[in-house]
């Protein structure tokens, strides 16, 4: 009885994230848009969100994203806050990109694939997180892929869901913002948690 108690207190609250090197990144990667339809292409519709989950302001300058055919988008000199986002996208043009302002334009010679890979890369060129997905995680037509908790870790598909809000032309996700799905506690969603934390 001792034991199973003291599993459940250890799940109860999520581990620090110095101690788990998947999630030990200042700058992690929160939100991605793979399959918009309110742009007036997908190509054109399709972002990045990075959040700052650390205490401190982050220099993205030197920071870059991967996709699974090693295309690499650079980012440039920023300074993003503590608990602020950043989003990455490929048109800037509000309508035709389905309705979102992006802090960075990388065009559309860098793509998503709805099953795939991004890998986020820090200055030093080393891999702060690698998010490899597949059909069956919960990326959906229109919808966002969203991160539960960005301190959780990235590489499962628990850790994720489809947004549930709509922004600009009729898509679901929330760009530069907290995500539609987010939650911070234990209670909330047990199931998703354990799984988030356990495999």
């Amino acid at each position: 009885m001792g034991a199973c108690l003291l599993i459940l207190a250890s799940l109860a609250f999520p581990p620090d994230p110095g101690d788990d090197p998947l999630v030990n990144t200042q700058v992690v990667v929160n939100e991605f848009m793979a399959t918009p339809s309110a742009s007036a292409s997908e190509a054109e519709g399709e972002w990045i969100e990075l959040y700052n989950r650390s205490d401190d302001w982050v220099n993205l300058s030197g920071w870059r994203v991967e996709n699974q055919s090693g295309a690499s988008v650079v980012l440039g000199s920023y300074l993003l806050p503590p608990g602020g986002y950043y989003v990455l996208g490929t048109s800037s043009n509000y309508s035709r990109n389905g309705g979102y302002e992006p802090d960075f334009v990388y065009g559309t010679s860098f793509r998503i694939s709805s099953t795939g890979m991004l890998r986020l890369l820090n200055p030093l060129y080393q891999t702060a997180e690698t998010i490899d997905y597949d059909s069956t995680w919960p990326i959906a037509t229109s919808r966002s892929c969203e991160r539960i908790n960005p301190g959780w870790i990235c590489s499962i598909s628990a850790s994720w869901a489809s947004a549930i809000d709509s922004f600009g032309q009729g898509d679901l996700g929330t760009p530069g913002e907290v995500n539609s799905v987010f939650q911070n506690s234990f209670a909330e969603n047990t199931w998703a948690f354990i799984k988030a934390f356990v495999q």
